[in-house]
């Protein structure tokens, strides 16, 4: 994720503390990257139910759930803690004190649940470019300069449904503000942005929202071409909408903070002339292409988390780690292009070489030499096996240049997946700038 890093100071306890009288203060503080910590400070308690115990043995102790109340954000819940750091400090008046602190794998602000709570019916996700991903806007702009004057108008517009799947339902939801009028005002600013909403008829835990979050991240990230990163997550109650409703109350979400697994420490910069493709380009296949992402993320994780490690480690990997990532993924990902597993290592290369050689500007027959110097890229960035006149691999800037072709075909065969076809890829791809820009 990508947050405004807080803090936020309150009360905490454990859940086996049912009447909270061993509650402790403590301090919960939240990255920029999403990293959740707590940090707890109180007089020592010798009762295991205490977060203020202050020995030594609780570092590297696992605490599944950690309950709390804290001014701004009200009741949360730390899950799946791992205690850092455990002592007590004297002051020299005399005065012991018990600190405590925990890294916890995920925040829920909104409510206090137990290990089998909570469960979500829908999640509301916000995402770096998704704006200029999608290209619909509300605002039009009418200047009239003979009278020095121009018109804004705002219509937000209708939001785009789609289906993910059987059970699974979404759309492209619009947000926006408008300025107020007042006399000393010197500017005027409409603003709208983007958001993705999906429902399900089932039920969702945490870990369910967050990888149907993350990988509907991947697919922005996959058009946009750009590392994109998750700004906002909120989860809504399984039937919250109708206590809500008999309640005579609005319906809170829980907002879910957590650190990604990938994660550019740069903000994504979305051009939206320098895409692999956009919402426009999927027109009315744009369910049938979430559906087979979503299969894909399902039955083929190890070739996706590849390429997206890869992807979003660049700048920060170096070339030769990108590279084992990005081949990797390519061998992976041979058996749902139809390539036999049997098939060798370089022979699974030449095939998905030969299916996108025109666009790859790979003459005719130069399947079989690119396919040998992958392989033999590979062995030196994983053995340092030193060249000999039968293997040359690609070093210095002839690894960059190989690595970016092997980028540009594992980008052909992921959007050939998710269109359905080898040739709805080529006709989407062809002109597109990321992969005009790889391949120089």
């Amino acid at each position: 994720m990508r947050l405004a890093a807080f803090t936020d100071s309150g009360y905490f306890w454990l859940p086996s503390d049912k009447d909270r009288s061993r509650q402790v203060p403590g301090t919960l503080a939240v990255s920029e990257a999403g990293i959740v910590t707590l940090e707890t400070f109180g007089y020592p308690s010798r009762d295991p139910l205490s977060l203020a115990r202050g020995s030594f043995d609780q570092a590297g102790s696992n605490l599944t759930r950690v309950f709390g109340y804290t001014r701004e954000r009200g009741a949360v819940t730390l899950v799946d803690g791992i205690c850092t750091q455990s002592g007590r400090q004297s002051a020299t008046s005399g005065v012991s004190f018990a600190s405590f602190a925990l890294l916890a794998e995920t925040l829920l602000a909104g409510g206090h649940f137990d290990e089998e709570e909570p469960l979500f019916d829908r999640l509301v996700c916000r995402i770096e470019g998704l704006h200029e991903w999608l290209g619909v806007s509300g605002i039009t702009t009418e200047p009239d300069f003979d009278n020095h004057r121009t018109s804004i108008t705002y219509q937000r517009p209708d939001p785009l449904p789609f289906r993910a799947g059987d059970d699974v339902k979404g759309q492209f939801g619009f947000e926006y503000s408008i300025p107020g009028s007042a006399p000393w005002a010197t500017e005027a600013r409409v603003s709208q942005s983007a958001c993705i909403q999906l429902s399900t008829s089932a039920s969702w835990t945490t870990e369910d929202v967050i990888n149907w979050a993350m990988r509907m991240r991947d697919f922005l990230s996959l058009g946009t071409d750009a590392p994109v990163a998750l700004t906002s997550l909120d989860g809504y109650l399984q039937g919250g909408a109708q206590e809500a409703a008999a309640q005579g109350n609005r319906e809170h979400p829980v907002r879910i903070f957590f650190q990604s697994a990938q994660h550019s420490p740069e903000s994504a910069t979305v051009r939206p002339w320098s895409m692999s493709f956009a919402y426009r380009d999927l027109g009315n296949g744009l369910s049938n292409a979430l559906t087979n992402w979503f299969d894909l993320c399902r039955k083929w994780p190890q070739p996706v988390g590849l390429f997206f490690d890869a992807r979003y480690g660049d700048g920060v990997l170096p070339e030769d780690l990108r590279f084992i990532k990005v081949e990797e993924a390519l061998q992976k990902l041979a058996p749902v292009m139809g390539i036999e597993e049997c098939a060798g290592s370089r022979e699974r290369i030449r095939r998905l070489a030969s299916k996108f050689s025109e666009l790859l500007g790979i003459g005719e027959g130069g399947e079989r030499e690119f396919a040998k110097r992958v392989r033999d890229t590979r062995n030196w960035c994983v053995h340092r096996s030193p060249p000999t006149p039968k293997h040359q691999p690609c070093v210095g800037i002839d690894l960059i240049r190989l690595l970016r072709q092997c980028e540009a075909l594992l980008f052909y065969c992921f959007v050939a997946r998710v269109l359905g076809s080898e040739t709805a890829a080529k006709d989407v791809l062809r002109d597109a700038r990321p992969i005009k820009t790889r391949l120089g």
